[in-house]
C-alpha cells in the first residue's frame, strides 16, 4: 500500500498526552505522511501542551468555564447549554482555521455538540476518536473502572474489554468503528494495573486506527474526483 499523500492533522486533548506522543513519534517513522498542524487542548494545564511545544507543534489552549462561556458556578441549564454550543461553535472555527484533512481526540474529555461536528463534515474532515472500551459498552467517562467493577462482579461478557478507534457522532461514542482491539480482564489485578495495561495498547491502537482512518479519507477523495 503507497503512503498517502501529506495528511494535515488536529490533535484535541485533556491531559497526560502519551497517545499524542504515539502519533509524534509516528509521524517521524512510520506515517511519514502524518503532519501534526496543531495540538489543541481544553486544560491549560495538560503535559500534551509540552509534549507538542517539544516536538514545535503549534498548541492552542481552549477552555469552556474561563469566565468567557458562562459565569463559573453558574447553575441555570439553558445558559450553560447555549455556551457550551458556542465554546464549540468556536472550536470549530479554531480547527477549520488550519484547514486540517483529519482530527484526532486523543485522551479529549469534551463531549462535543452537532455545533462543532456539523461545520467538520460540511468541510468533509473526519473526527475520529479513541475510547477505552468496545462498541456499545461503556460509552463516555469511567469506562475502564466500569469493566473492571462489572468483572469482578462476574457481569463482564467472556470477561474481555477492550479499545476502539471511532469516528465521532453526536451520540456519545456510538459513531463507526474503525479499529477494535479485545483485552482480557484477569485475576488478580488492580484496576491502576489494568489502566496500565489498557494505556499501553492504545498507544498502537491509536497509531493504527489514524492511519486507517487517513488511507479512507484519501480513498474517498479520489472517489468524490
Amino acid at each position: 500500500m503507497h503512503d498517502p499523500p501529506t495528511t494535515k492533522a488536529t490533535v484535541l486533548i485533556s491531559g497526560e498526552g502519551s497517545n499524542l506522543q504515539a502519533l509524534i513519534d509516528a509521524s517521524t517513522t512510520t506515517m511519514p505522511y502524518l503532519k501534526i498542524v496543531r495540538v489543541i487542548s481544553n486544560k491549560a494545564k495538560a503535559n500534551g501542551l509540552n509534549r507538542a511545544s517539544k516536538a514545535s507543534i503549534p498548541t492552542k489552549y481552549h477552555n469552556l468555564i474561563s469566565g468567557k462561556y458562562h459565569a463559573s458556578g453558574e447553575k441555570d441549564p439553558s445558559i450553560k447549554q447555549a455556551a457550551r454550543e458556542k465554546y464549540d461553535a468556536d472550536l470549530a472555527d479554531i480547527v477549520l482555521a488550519d484547514e486540517p484533512d483529519i482530527v484526532i481526540c486523543a485522551g479529549w474529555m469534551h463531549i462535543v455538540s452537532p455545533k462543532f461536528l456539523d461545520p467538520l463534515a460540511e468541510r468533509k474532515v473526519p473526527v475520529i476518536n479513541l475510547h477505552p472500551a468496545l462498541p456499545g459498552m461503556y460509552d463516555g467517562i469511567d469506562a475502564i473502572k466500569r469493566a473492571y467493577d462489572d468483572y469482578h462482579k462476574g457481569k463482564l461478557m467472556d470477561d474481555t474489554t477492550g479499545i476502539m478507534i471511532h469516528y465521532v457522532i453526536s451520540e456519545v461514542d456510538r459513531g463507526q468503528p474503525i479499529i477494535v482491539h479485545k483485552i482480557k480482564c484477569r485475576t488478580p489485578e488492580t484496576l491502576e494495573e489494568l489502566n496500565e495495561r489498557v494505556h499501553e495498547q492504545e498507544h498502537e491502537l491509536i497509531v493504527k486506527g489514524t492511519a486507517m482512518a487517513i488511507h479512507t479519507l484519501w480513498e474517498e477523495r479520489k472517489n468524490r474526483g
